[in-house]
């Protein structure tokens, strides 16, 4: 299946679904109607065993923007947005598989790794609590476009 999304093509070739979450047109059947309220990822695809969550942040002049308050800011934004989708997707009953999240960022190597070991921090992923029966998140990465292709063969982007 194919998807466009805030400038970018990717391919999923083995989803059984993918459709944009953050809709914003409420005539369409996955506009979730609380954006003043709660934050939403971009795509959600769903695959035979389990969800993607996907998140995509394009930057023109991405230093211009990452001193460390946008940084901590861009953090906290991306943390939101999985909570608030995962809340919307308990809310509908839909969390029957496991979930990960993926944040495609157009920055350089170093700001996605950074990135991504900050949101490995912020996130609770597996089960980090014996007691838990369930994870909040199977897993997380923020990678670039290039981490993207590299790390996800089967689910190409590319700029539209």
């Amino acid at each position: 299946m194919k998807m466009t999304v805030d400038g970018f093509d990717f391919e999923f070739e083995d989803a059984i679904d993918v459709f944009v979450f953050d809709e914003k047109d409420k005539n369409l059947p996955n506009y979730h109607g609380l954006s003043h309220a709660m934050k939403a990822v971009d795509l959600i695809v769903e695959l035979e065993n389990d969800y993607l969550f996907i998140e995509v942040k394009d930057f023109n002049e991405p230093d211009d923007y990452f001193d460390g308050n946008y940084f901590n800011h861009l953090r906290e934004v991306l943390k939101q947005k999985y909570r608030d989708t995962f809340l919307y997707r308990w809310a509908e009953n839909k969390i029957n598989k496991p979930i990960r999240y993926l944040c495609l960022l157009t920055l350089d190597n170093a700001l996605t790794s950074r990135m991504n070991k900050e949101i490995k921090k912020q996130l609770p992923v597996g089960r980090p609590i014996s007691r838990w029966e369930k994870a909040i998140a199977q897993s997380s990465v923020v990678v670039n476009i290039d981490r993207w292709n590299h790390n996800f063969p089967k689910w190409p982007v590319n700029r539209s």
